[in-house]
């Protein structure tokens, strides 16, 4: 390896990581992530949902009615994507999608009777996969971690406003 290489190599300067902490924070972080998901959505398959569908259901299930702008700002998806997503959802009666009459640009989605029963089915799995994450990380280093991705968040959102309403996951806080 040529020093202008092993110059650029981003190494802890303790030696406790392979990379540089704030390096290795994200590639930690990226594989719970990935690692979680991918269980979880193996879990999904029985319900016939995928994990981007799970999350569109979660979140209208949070909010009651939901736009789709608030949709693909808490689920950070893309509104193409989204939008397959929601077609898919509307197709089998778990979503429905209305426009208002004030304004016809707007969607308005919330979730059917049979979308809230697939929610009950997979909330329970979710949860246990979220335990068993969290084994052996007492409650108050969760904290410590979620006030530190938090900020992380607010360091990353395009503005103040966004970031509250993403960390607190509450979309009125989006529109002042």
């Amino acid at each position: 390896m040529t020093e202008t290489v092993a110059a650029l190599r981003s190494v802890d300067a303790e030696a406790e990581f392979g990379l540089d902490v704030p390096e290795y924070f994200f590639y930690l972080l990226f594989q719970a992530v990935r690692r979680r998901d991918a269980a979880f959505e193996r879990a999904l398959a029985p319900l016939e949902l995928t994990l981007g569908q799970w999350r569109a259901i979660s979140t209208v299930r949070r909010f009651g009615v939901c736009s789709m702008s608030d949709l693909a700002a808490f689920t950070a998806v893309d509104r193409t994507t989204l939008t397959r997503s929601v077609d898919q959802l509307v197709r089998r009666d778990l979503m429905t999608r209305t426009t208002p009459a004030a304004d016809r640009r707007q969607v308005h989605l919330s979730l059917t009777s049979h979308g809230q029963a697939i929610y009950d089915q997979a909330v329970d799995q979710l949860l246990a996969f979220n335990r068993q994450a969290l084994e052996g990380v007492d409650s108050v280093r969760q904290r410590e971690i979620s006030r530190g991705l938090a900020a992380v968040i607010r360091n990353l959102a395009p503005d103040a406003q966004v970031a509250e309403a993403l960390i607190r996951f509450e979309p009125t806080l989006m529109r002042g």
